[in-house]
């Protein structure tokens, strides 16, 4: 769960770097990209989980 924050806490840095730099604070292109990213990593966790449960009945 640590490491979900600290992408996300990366890419709104970014996206405030490269807005200051631009003038273009777009916060569509943001939401978007925090959203896929917390399904992304619900995924993968849940995948993480199958993995296990399988290791640990095929033995």
């Amino acid at each position: 769960m640590k490491s979900l924050f600290f992408v996300i806490v990366g890419a709104l840095l970014g996206w405030g770097i490269t807005g200051f730099f631009t003038n273009g604070f777009e916060t569509d292109y943001l939401f978007i990209l925090v959203i896929g990213i917390v399904i992304g990593y619900s995924i993968g966790r849940r995948k993480e989980k199958e993995e296990f449960t399988e290791s640990v009945k095929g033995k």
